[in-house]
């Protein structure tokens, strides 16, 4: 079983007790429990050099978004040169072992090589600049690839379009221009909006959806959208989070919860993992599985965990803090959070 092959694989990397662990009882798989895809983010050189990582990737979800590669500065690093390596190591991993792979993703303002940011041209050269990087990477991968994160993150806290690179060098129609090119370059992969604080702002949540309501009408097929649900024990409530995922549902668009994480830490205390906090962060969980459960089966596309384990967390990186916000311990010992999940998938 796969808890049997990580505590050997633990013991022989010297590791020790976290007291995050825990025993739900049983060993299981999240995702042979679940009615819907059951997916995590993937670091390839974790995936690559951890036996305890890959084991629980493998063993535990049956979707994979890759968490870096896909990004333009990893894929696209250079004027006319694609870095395949790592994507295609990627595919040949999810291919091997029968995993959905979800692209993440096509167009961010973020994670720009330096000959994007520093491109100079025309309205039309940008245009075309977008259409190749979008249609170079759909492209390689059609058919293999169920959906894609064409844009992300373009929106404003208070439901305006943010004035990236995109929209300085396009305007407002890059979104819509970038749905076009990907539905040009895979007709049948479905093509997903992903974003943040969609679960905590109805304004910028009926924003979104009024936007891409109105992209519909003009003939563009948009197939989902990807609520990130990046939150903590403090916040959102279960009702606000019941909110968004019925207002999502409601519009006809697949729901994808694509980034989840559950801070124990939001105010970055020197905390440790106690039974109460991971308590709380498990019944949080339960909720949200609950909520997800009262979707129509056609509107889940499945719920994805930003990473394996708190060691591998965006979270301590990014915010320099303490924090156990996954399913797993720092050791790839399952935590409360995940003893819910089986409970409750």
């Amino acid at each position: 079983m796969i808890f049997r092959l990580v505590t050997i694989t633990l013991l022989l990397i010297g590791c020790t007790e976290h007291p995050a662990s825990t025993t739900c009882g049983q060993t299981g798989s999240l995702y042979r429990q679940a009615l819907y895809p059951i997916g995590v983010a993937l670091d390839m050189m974790e995936l690559n050099s951890s036996a305890a990582y890959q084991a629980i990737a493998t063993e535990q979800f049956n979707s994979i978004t890759p968490e870096n590669i896909f990004k333009a500065e990893s894929i696209h690093p250079v004027r006319g040169f694609y870095n395949w390596l790592e994507t295609d190591s990627l595919m040949s991993y999810c291919e091997r072992t029968q995993k959905r792979v979800h692209g993440h993703t096509l167009i961010w303002h973020v994670q720009l090589p330096e000959w994007i940011r520093s491109f100079h041209g025309t309205k039309a050269d940008w245009e075309l600049l977008m259409k190749e990087h979008i249609q170079t990477i759909m492209t390689r991968y059609k058919g293999r690839i169920a959906g894609w994160d064409v844009v992300n993150e373009a929106f404003n806290e208070d439901g305006t379009l943010r004035n990236s690179i995109w929209r300085q060098h396009l305007g407002d129609s890059y979104i819509e221009k970038a749905y076009r090119f990907a539905r040009e370059a895979d007709p049948n992969a479905l093509l997903f909006y992903n974003d943040y604080n969609l679960e905590v702002s109805p304004t910028k949540r009926a924003a979104v959806i009024k936007y891409f309501n109105n992209v519909r009408l003009r003939g563009v097929k948009i197939d989902g959208i990807g609520l990130q649900m990046h939150i903590s024990i403090v916040h959102p409530g279960s009702s606000e989070i019941a909110s968004a995922l019925m207002d999502v549902s409601a519009n006809e668009y697949k729901v994808h919860i694509s980034e989840l994480d559950i801070s124990v830490n939001p105010l970055g205390k020197n905390i440790t993992a106690t039974t109460e906090l991971l308590g709380e962060q498990a019944n949080l969980m339960g909720a949200i599985l609950l909520h997800y459960r009262q979707l129509p089966t056609k509107h889940q596309y499945g719920i994805t965990f930003w990473g394996v384990s708190d060691r591998n967390s965006w979270i301590r990186s990014t915010y320099n803090r303490i924090d156990y916000p996954l399913l797993f311990d720092d050791n790839y010992q399952p935590k409360p959070m995940y003893c819910k999940a089986i409970e409750l998938l």
